[in-house]
C-alpha cells in the first residue's frame, strides 16, 4: 500500500491559505507514446502526492497512444485512509516544457478532480527544486 498523499500543516477550517503555504498548480506536460505519438494534458503538481497518477476516465481515452503500460499490483491510500486498486501503471518519457525524462505513473480515478497528479517522484525525476518563500518550483 502506498500512501498518496504526505500529511502537512493545515488550518481548522481546512480552506485557508496560512503564511507560506504550497500550493498545487497546472503546468501543461506531455507522453511521448511508442509510434511517436504525443500526448498532452494539463498536470496538477503537488509535492505532497506520494506518486504520479493518471486518473483513468482521462486514461482509457489515451492509452491507446502512450502504449508501454501494463497491470499494477500497487494499491493506493487516499487521503482520507480509503484504499483503491491501481488500474494500470504507465512507463516512458514525460516531458515538461522543453525538459524531458523517463518517469511512471499509476492510473486510477480520481473522480474528476484532476486528470494528471504530477507528484513526488516525478518531480524528483524532473530534478524539480522547490524554494517555499516565493512557493515557485524550478525544473
Amino acid at each position: 500500500i502506498v500512501d498518496l498523499y504526505s500529511a502537512g500543516n493545515v488550518e481548522e477550517d481546512g480552506d485557508k491559505p496560512y503564511p507560506g503555504q504550497c500550493r498545487p498548480f497546472l503546468q501543461h506536460i506531455s507522453f511521448a507514446g511508442p509510434q511517436g505519438e504525443v500526448v498532452r494534458v494539463k498536470a496538477l503538481f503537488d509535492d505532497g502526492a506520494m506518486v504520479g497518477a493518471m486518473c483513468s476516465s482521462f486514461f482509457h481515452k489515451v492509452k491507446h497512444r502512450l502504449g508501454n503500460w501494463g497491470l499494477s499490483t500497487r494499491r493506493l491510500r487516499m487521503a482520507n485512509g480509503s484504499i483503491v486498486h491501481s488500474e494500470a501503471l504507465w512507463e516512458g518519457e514525460i516531458t515538461v516544457g522543453n525538459i524531458r525524462t523517463h518517469g511512471a505513473f499509476e492510473v486510477f480515478n480520481s473522480g474528476g478532480s484532476w486528470k494528471f497528479l504530477f507528484g513526488k517522484p516525478l518531480l524528483q525525476a524532473f530534478n524539480a527544486v522547490h524554494d517555499y518563500t516565493p512557493d515557485t518550483v524550478r525544473i
